[in-house]
């Protein structure tokens, strides 16, 4: 799985995202705590291969940019 950069915005109360470089993932939430659920949901869709790692930032109060990216659960466990 690559990384999912989407581009958040709020309007009228209603948070919305799409995903940014030409991918056709969006969604929309009347809460952040929402829509980056279902934003994980929808890249879980794409490639169920494992865990993933977010991160949810404020650009400004009604917008933001949202990362979804694999975990590299091979980096913590010692060899």
């Amino acid at each position: 799985m690559g990384v999912f950069t989407f581009v958040c915005k709020n309007s009228g109360g209603e948070w919305s995202a799409k995903q940014l470089a030409g991918g056709d993932l969006e969604a929309s939430a009347a809460s952040t705590y929402d829509l980056q659920r279902k934003l994980v949901q929808s890249a879980l869709s794409c490639d169920s291969s494992g865990g993933v790692q977010s991160s949810f930032s404020l650009v400004t109060p009604s917008s933001a940019v949202f990362q979804v990216c694999p975990c590299s659960l091979s980096s913590s466990v010692a060899g």
